[in-house]
Order: C-alpha cells, then structure tokens, then sequence
C-alpha cells in the first residue's frame, strides 16, 4: 500500500510539473509574442514618421567627389547613420572609356561632422531698400536731400561720401532719435552660421556723448541687439556676427530691417549721430552646390558632414533640417555621364535621385 501511495504521488508530481511548465511555455511564448508585436510596431511607427529626401545633388566630370543634402520632410529623428545604405551607379572614367560601375559606399564615421565642406554658391547681401519709420533722420546734411534716408546707406561697396544724420540732440530736450530702415529680400541659407551685419557710424558735434544702438528686426521682432557708447567724431567699420541662436530665430528672411538708434548723454548744444553703409552678408542659398574637396575621406567612402540650422542637437537629424553628404568614389565620373544615388535609413526608408554632369 505504502508503494502504491508513492506510485501515485510520483505521478501527481509529474503532472503538477508538466501542468506548471506547459504554463510557463505558454505564458513564455505570450511574451515573446508581445515583444515581438511591440518591436513590429515601433518599426512600423519609425518608417510612417520618416519620409526622407534627396537635394541640391552634385557632381562634376573628371571629379570622385559627389555630394547632396539629405532632408527628414518627416516627424522621426535621424541619427544611426552607420546604419545607412548609399549605393552610386555612375558612368566612371576608366582609362578614358565610360564605364557603368555601382558601388556600396562605406560610412566613414571619424570624419562625420568635421564640418569641412562648404556652400560655394554666392553669398548673400540683405541692403537697406526702405524706410519703415525715418524718426527724425535727415539726409539733406550728407545725402541727396530727397526725404529718402536708405539710398544714402544701400551701396554694394561702402561709400562714406554720402550718409544719413540723425536729430541733433540737445538733453535733456532730446535724446534719442531711431531710425528703421527695410532689407532687401534673401533666401534662408538653412545654416546659422556667418550671418554678419555690416555698418559704418560716427558722430557729429563735440559738445556730447553719444551712443549708437543698432538691432536687428524681424517685422516687430528684435532678432538681436548691440551698442557703441562714447563713438568717434571719425567713420568707424562696425561687424556684429550673430550666433547661432539669433540666427536660427529668423524665420523669415524677408522681412528684415536695422534700426538704428542715437542717444546722447549728457548735456551740450547739439550731437548727431551719422550712418554712410549699412548690409546683411548671409551665406549662399542652400541650393548652391556643397563642395566636399576638402573632406578627409577615402575612395569608397561617405559621411555627412554637417547639419544645417542645428544648434541643439547638431548631430541628430530633425524634420526641416538639410544633412550635407559627401561621396568619394573610387573612380573619377566621366563628362556626360549619368549618375544615380540610392539612400535607404536604418529603417528602411529610401530615396533616389540622378543627375547628368
């Protein structure tokens, strides 16, 4: 009887073992099965927030070099760029003789972000087209006498012959006189990076101080701002380059303005402040071609060399942010020859586009 209980009590362990690892199979296999749907669905988040695009594409015969701007026009970060494929078929010159050749380029990871490469299109000058609001400058002093103060201070090259004369100032009575004058109408460079205003001041009189305050605008906006106190009675070349965070708060380049402000400060028979040139240098349209001969990469190579307009995260990918990309092939392109480029992301994304040099 003793060995029939133990019979039993054996096989009822067995059974509770079996009911008990079944379960823990299953509930395993549950597991699994949702981590696997939750992974599927990231992806499948990832790929319908992507939507990546190939611009500005360059090439140029008897050149290895090619390069474009790779866009994110979606809601998802890009950042695992060792994980990109690019894939070039171009007609290469070898020896002379066109020759259809595809090549997988390998990422080059030590040279991302150097930053060597540049626009090499025309830089960009904002100069002064109007007068939003004159205050009480005058040009019948220095300038044409035609009530019109921005032609005085708008030419390409900078001239001192003619110029713009604010009130004369007499504190307590008066002690500030501003001046708005209009831009001429750019393109967003899509880069924070060299953005210089450019402006020649002096004052006139010498029985006061005076300081000139000059701010950038956008409309009613003040982009940014800086001043001059005690100036010289002799023209003076002012250059205030913005950083990065002035220029990534334009938002639109065409509606720009200086303003510029002359204040006295202390008591005397009359001080005016003079402007003879006045300009905005930004750098070249974002379609102008994206020199990467100075990059330090080898034949069968690419990286991305900088991100455009990127201050927070300069090594990330944003949507409506222009990722500049440089191919080394290993073989110069041949004059005429075609040439298509293929990206696909770590996801899966992909984009191609040709060109004919």
């Amino acid at each position: 009887m003793g060995l029939s209980i133990a019979i039993a009590g054996g096989i009822a362990s067995i059974a509770l073992f079996a009911v008990l690892f079944s379960y823990s199979f299953i509930g395993n296999s549950i597991y699994s099965d949702y981590l696997s749907r939750s992974e599927s669905i990231k992806t499948d988040d990832s790929i319908s927030k992507t939507i990546i695009d190939i611009k500005y594409q360059n090439a140029t015969s008897g050149s290895s070099f090619v390069s474009f701007s790779l866009a994110e026009n979606g809601t998802e970060k890009l950042w695992s760029f060792d994980k990109f494929t690019i894939l070039v078929t171009y007609d290469a010159d070898i020896g002379g003789i066109s020759t259809s050749t595809t090549e997988e380029l390998i990422y080059n990871s030590a040279q991302a972000f150097a930053q060597s490469g540049f626009s090499a299109g025309s830089l960009q000058f904002a100069r002064p087209n109007s007068d939003v609001s004159p205050g009480n400058w005058e040009d019948a002093s220095g300038g044409d006498n035609d009530t019109f103060l921005y032609d005085e201070i708008n030419e390409s090259v900078r001239n001192d012959v003619n110029y713009a004369r604010s009130l004369s100032l007499i504190p307590p009575v008066t002690t500030t006189d501003i001046w708005t004058a209009g831009l001429s109408n750019v393109v967003d460079p899509e880069t924070s990076s060299n953005h210089i205003v450019s402006y020649v001041y002096r004052k006139n009189g010498s029985t006061s101080d005076i300081d000139i305050t000059t701010r950038l605008m956008q409309g009613a906006t003040l982009i940014d701002s800086w001043k001059h106190s005690t100036v010289d009675s002799s023209f003076t070349l002012a250059q205030h380059t913005l950083n990065a965070t002035a220029a990534n708060s334009i938002t639109d380049y065409s509606n720009l303005r200086l303003e510029f402000t002359a204040t006295a400060r202390n008591i005397g028979l009359g001080t005016s402040g003079d402007i003879s040139w006045a300009q905005l240098q930004i750098p070249p349209q974002p379609g102008a071609v994206y020199d990467c001969s100075s990059t330090s990469i080898s034949s069968g190579q690419w990286t991305i060399d900088r991100i455009t307009s990127d201050n927070l995260d300069p090594k990330i990918l944003n949507s409506g942010e222009l990722g500049k990309v440089c191919i080394k092939l290993t073989n110069n392109v041949i004059s005429g020859g075609n040439v298509k480029i293929v990206i696909s992301t770590d996801n899966g994304k992909t984009d191609t586009q040709s060109l004919t040099v």
